[in-house]
């Protein structure tokens, strides 16, 4: 593993010294190396909805799109309740 060194305002020295103390860290390298996860999870999460949204919007180009009506919003939360409750 390899070091980065950085240097921080008072203020956000405070802020991230109180993050640690409140949620735990054994120090600031690893709420830092948190962070950094959040970070890249957050990136992938969001390359895999544009990718999706992109293919939505082909499909309808495509007239191959079906349309999002009450009933079918209704139906695809039951389908997610009853798959996370599984």
């Amino acid at each position: 593993m390899s070091d980065i060194s950085i240097s921080l305002p008072e203020d956000l020295q405070v802020y991230v010294n109180e993050q640690i103390t409140r949620a735990g860290y054994g120090s600031a390298s690893e709420y830092f190396l948190k962070l950094v996860e959040r970070d890249r999870q957050r990136g992938q999460a969001k390359e895999t909805l544009d990718s999706l949204l992109l293919e939505g919007i082909d499909s309808l180009e495509r007239q191959a799109g079906i349309e999002a009506t009450d009933d079918w919003w209704e139906q695809e939360r039951r389908h997610l309740t009853a798959k996370h409750q599984r």
